[in-house]
């Protein structure tokens, strides 16, 4: 799946029919309608504050989503982008978006006002997502390559996803909670402070203003969260995951590194160490900064460690 290669003969087509079945498994499969949308709140309805969403450390600023699925797409992109965004509670319709400037909604949100300056921008947070789709959203994959149909390699199947009430955005059919809305361009509140995976409190920082105007769930819908904090919690558990997904991207530019670690140790991206065959003087240095510069969530790195390659996990990596 990596570096793919067109069959030689019938034998290899045979033996390749595994990999290309979930290349099949990729496209999302559009619904009609999905639990997700069966109660639907829309006007002076939209009250977030039915939904139970938690303050996690005392000084905390104000209630905060902690695992919403935020979904959308820039003005000259086709695919929509996944990512997974803390959201303050500031009013009983109004979020604070933090998505810092170099993550993909971000990026989203910044072409839109470029390319249509001072229209509302269309977002959708669905809540409660599959374990595939989540961890699809958080994986450092290619600009131009969904993360709804990375899910969908993950997972076997493809990604069931069903078009929002009031925008055009695709939401996972299986969430239990969406919140629909825009982003008024200029509108940004102070956000924080907060606890975060270190144990201190993040500074105090302007974001946009999310402001929802449908809520559609389930039925009886459960509301997702989970606790930002020092390791070891949920996040850890899925930088773990991610391990497995770093090394083959990191190969693919520098095919002398044989491992790559994220302990949870290090707070999710702070520590990373790296084993590598080591073939010339300053070799590992150029490797560090090739990590450092590779993929833009390792900007918060502040270590990396180099071992050579009979340094393993099994062996004391970390």
């Amino acid at each position: 799946m990596k570096e793919p290669e067109p069959p030689k003969g019938f034998r290899d087509l045979f033996d390749k029919l595994p990999q290309f079945k979930q290349v099949l498994n990729m496209p999302t499969k559009r619904l009609r309608g999905a639990p997700c949308q069966q109660k639907i709140y829309s006007g002076d309805d939209v009250d977030l504050n039915r939904i139970p969403i938690m303050t996690c450390w005392p000084e905390d600023a104000a209630p905060l989503i902690t695992w919403g699925l935020t979904v959308t797409r820039g003005p000259h992109k086709e695919r929509q982008n996944l990512g997974i965004y803390r959201q303050q509670l500031i009013g009983k319709n109004k979020l604070i978006m933090r998505w810092l400037s170099h993550r993909g909604g971000a990026l989203d949100y910044q072409e839109w006002c470029a390319a249509h300056p001072g229209e509302r921008f269309p977002v959708s947070v669905a809540l409660g997502a599959d374990p595939a789709t989540i961890l699809g959203a958080v994986t450092p994959v290619p600009d131009t390559l969904s993360e709804y149909a990375f899910a969908g390699l993950l997972r076997g199947t493809k990604t069931e996803v069903v078009k929002c009430i009031s925008n055009d955005l695709e939401v996972p059919a299986s969430a239990e909670i969406v919140l629909e809305g825009y982003i008024e361009p200029g509108e940004l509140a102070p956000e924080g402070p907060y606890g975060d995976h270190t144990g201190y409190y993040n500074e105090v920082d302007n974001f946009p203003v999310f402001t929802v105007t449908h809520i559609t769930q389930r039925e009886d819908a459960i509301y997702h969260s989970t606790y930002t904090g020092r390791p070891p919690d949920e996040p850890a558990v899925l930088g773990v995951a991610l391990n497995e997904v770093f090394v083959p991207i990191l190969q693919k530019q520098f095919p002398e590194i044989v491992d790559f670690y994220l302990p949870p140790e290090g707070c999710s991206y702070r520590l990373a160490v790296v084993t590598m065959k080591k073939q010339y003087a300053g070799h590992a240095k150029r490797v560090m900064m090739g990590v450092w510069s590779f993929l833009r969530q390792f900007m918060y790195t502040k270590f990396v460690i180099v071992c050579d390659d009979d340094v393993t996990r099994a062996t004391g990596m970390m």
